[in-house]
């Protein structure tokens, strides 16, 4: 991904300056496979929602200690790219809810 060309330094506003970066976040959450689906309707409590996405071995990885990780890497039963790919799922979920979170809000505003 490029780095941002659209700043304040620029001559940008602070509005486009902020679309920019809207935009190269649903990018990066976007090139991480497989893609993530749509979140609209949140809940207040969205810990199930993780549940409903997130695959079995996902959930079980992110939800793993440290401690617990590193054997299963070492031996293999777990790849450094299954490991990152899980955080990276649902670190994107997390930015979805947020986000779907906020235009809620917003909405009612």
């Amino acid at each position: 991904m490029p780095a941002a060309t659209v700043t304040i330094a620029s001559g940008a506003t602070w509005q486009e300056v902020a679309a920019d970066r809207q935009t190269y976040r649903d990018a990066t959450i976007n090139a991480v496979m497989p893609l993530l689906p749509p979140v609209t309707d949140v809940p207040l409590n969205t810990i199930p929602i993780a549940k409903k996405i997130l695959t079995t071995s996902e959930l079980q990885i992110t939800e793993s200690t440290v401690e617990q990780l590193i054997p299963k890497l070492a031996d293999g039963s777990l790849s450094a790219v299954e490991v990152a790919n899980a955080f990276l799922r649902r670190a994107g979920l997390a930015q979805k809810l947020v986000y779907a979170r906020i235009l809620l809000i917003a909405s009612r505003c």
